[in-house]
């Protein structure tokens, strides 16, 4: 500001008082060399002329002047030079009076002979400086603002391109389950059918095993992987709900240590503090997570042993796996819950397909918690993690089901509509239905499923979602809008994956939802369930409990062991089991090795539960 070469500050003096204007000039015009400009006048309306005029870097403004007074004057200044900084002169004292002309759109007041020879000059540099900063911090506002605005629309793009993303993985996940189980429930399907025949060979019955484990082993990989990439689309749900948890614990033990002594290992189950009987939890995910973790453990440990630790601690349950195994070297301990990657030494094995420790470790963070390992080469590995499992109520029991030959006598004939597109599919529940009495009628889409609702009125309808021209959702909406469409029971038939679709057929109309492929058990079930109509069976038992595979009489151990390898498919612990029972119970070995052969698992797991009732029935008179 004192450089003679720089160009001097416009100021615009409104002062109707000739003393004071020059006194405010004289200020100006000797300080320390600065060059001011000054424009004098007397009245708003010479001042308003001259701002239209020229441009002002600053405007010294009274208040008190012939043709304005008051605040009012600064809002007519701003009006016509609304950048321009205003400082008023007021010969008022009042700071409450300044404070208002503040608020009014000054920027800064002085009181008339209060400011001494400098000052005005100091507050007129002040006042530009500060308005400097003011325009530069608005501009980068600004600016900040157009970049935001730019940054949010990139980040809006790029949302709705993962989201579109997203939504293309979640149709050809649910294409791929489609396409893969609706063959699947054909083949499956068909071969229940023909282990109804009693006239079937030897041979032929050798090949239906043959059809069944194949079978039955692809859709346990499908499932895998489908399951793998259901929890990276994030439509996999933990449900939540009461269940035995020492009836778990108990079964997950015994089958490990079935399993670790046919390997010479000893497992031990330790209990640090008093564990709930019941939880509330997601029990069929926290087991699967315990067999293959300790699963894991027997698979690569040779001599030693096999740990579970368990330690209750304010509402959750921390669990741990060790063993005496192989051991993991530091590099893989990260890798280990990758998809599909194996260890060395598990590629050696030749087992497994990489899926259960990723499963696990997903599975644990769903239900609230994270999944840590420690190891060391050669000295064994320690599986842990801690998830909520809060105390509740028993949980609800399920019954058994057996094999329906046919309906009983004396009922009204029943009416079943099958709308299914996949013609393999159609035809199977078709022949299933038919040979145990019910009058059948099949359509290949929504729409004809209506027509033949109007015309022939069934009791019951098996409602494929996904059908050309017309899918489930939509005939079945409209079925129930119909004349006795609100009385008719509708049952969805789905090869998706997604169980929070679920809400939506229910939603639809549908009375319940069966996914395929599915065991015949069921598909009769859900149909007792809804007709209250009576079945004829293979078993005779309270037409429920399975009496040609009879285990009551076996011992806990085994019950449990068969159980597990039931639900797991472990064709090489059926071999060692059967191996026992044929020294301990030689009349139940054939048939659970027939039972074995003909892949009836369901069944199977069916006899062991109700062993295992029995045994808990007795321990309970006994106390």
């Amino acid at each position: 500001m004192t450089d003679d070469s720089a160009a001097p500050i416009r100021v615009l003096l409104i002062e109707d008082e000739a003393g004071d204007a020059g006194l405010a000039q004289l200020a100006l015009r000797d300080f320390r060399n600065a060059h001011f400009s000054v424009a004098w006048v007397q009245t708003l309306a010479k001042a308003l002329e001259s701002m239209g005029q020229q441009t002002y870097d600053v405007i010294l403004l009274d208040l008190t002047l012939p043709d304005s007074a008051g605040i009012n004057t600064v809002e007519r200044i701003l009006a016509v030079a609304s950048l321009t900084p205003i400082i008023v002169l007021t010969g008022q004292t009042d700071t409450e009076f300044g404070l208002n002309t503040l608020k009014a759109g000054a920027t800064e007041y002085l009181v008339k002979g209060d400011f001494g020879y400098d000052g005005l000059a100091r507050t007129i540099f002040y006042t530009l400086h500060r308005t400097k900063l003011e325009r530069e911090l608005a501009e980068y506002r600004f600016h900040l603002e157009e970049l935001v605005t730019h940054r949010t629309a990139e980040l809006a793009l790029a949302k709705e391109a993962a989201e579109s993303a997203n939504r293309a993985k979640t149709a050809f996940l649910a294409n791929m389950s489609h396409e893969l189980r609706t063959p699947l429930n054909a083949i499956l399907g068909f071969a229940q059918l023909m282990e109804r025949d009693p006239a079937l060979d030897s041979d032929h019955r050798r090949e239906l095993q043959t059809i069944n484990r194949s079978g039955r082993h692809l859709l346990a990989l499908i499932n895998d992987v489908l399951e793998i990439s259901r929890i990276e689309a994030g439509h996999t749900l933990i449900q939540n709900k009461p269940f035995d948890f020492v009836d778990m614990l108990h079964s997950v033990e015994e089958m490990i240590r079935l399993r670790a002594a046919a390997k010479g290992l000893t497992f031990k189950l330790e209990q640090h503090g008093e564990l709930p009987s019941s939880v509330v939890g997601d029990g069929q995910r926290l087991k699967q997570v315990l067999l293959n973790l300790l699963g894991n453990a027997v698979k690569y440990t040779e001599h030693g042993e096999i740990n579970l630790r368990m330690t209750p601690c304010n509402e959750h349950i921390r669990f741990e796996v060790s063993d005496t195994g192989v051991g993991i070297a530091p590099d893989e301990q990260t890798r280990i819950f990758q998809a599909f990657y194996q260890t060395d030494v598990g590629l050696s094995l030749g087992e497994g397909t990489g899926l259960g420790l990723t499963l696990s470790r997903e599975f644990v963070h769903m239900m609230g918690g994270e999944i840590s390992v420690q190891s060391q080469p050669g000295q064994g590995s320690i599986f842990s993690f801690s998830v909520p499992l809060p105390a509740a109520d028993s949980p609800p029991t399920t019954l058994p089901h057996a094999r329906v030959l046919g309906l009983q006598a004396g009922q009204a004939p029943v009416r079943i509509l099958i709308a299914e597109d996949a013609a393999d599919s159609r035809e199977f529940i078709v022949r299933l239905l038919t040979s145990v009495g019910f009058e059948v009628r099949a359509v290949e889409n929504g729409l004809q499923a209506i027509e033949t609702f109007k015309t022939w009125h069934p009791h019951f309808i098996w409602m494929d979602i996904r059908m050309p021209v017309m899918d489930g959702y939509a005939a079945t909406r409209q079925i129930r809008a119909l004349p006795g469409g609100d009385s008719v029971k509708i049952v969805a038939l789905t090869a998706s994956v997604f169980q929070e679709r679920l809400g939506d057929i229910l939603q639809a109309g549908c009375d319940d939802v069966l996914g395929k492929p599915f065991e015949e058990e069921r598909l009769f079930q859900i149909m007792a369930e809804l007709l209250n109509v009576k079945y004829r069976y293979d078993e005779t038992v309270n037409h429920i409990e399975t009496t040609e595979l009879d285990l009551t009489t076996t011992s806990l151990e085994l019950c449990l062991a068969i159980k597990y390898a039931a639900e797991t498919l472990d064709l090489a612990g059926f071999g060692d089991i059967i191996e026992q029972l044929r020294d301990s119970q030689p009349t139940v070995a054939p048939i659970l090795q027939r039972w074995v052969n003909e892949f009836r698992f369901e069944q199977i797991q069916r006899a062991a539960d109700a062993g295992i009732n029995a045994k808990e029935k007795r321990h309970g008179n006994a106390e």
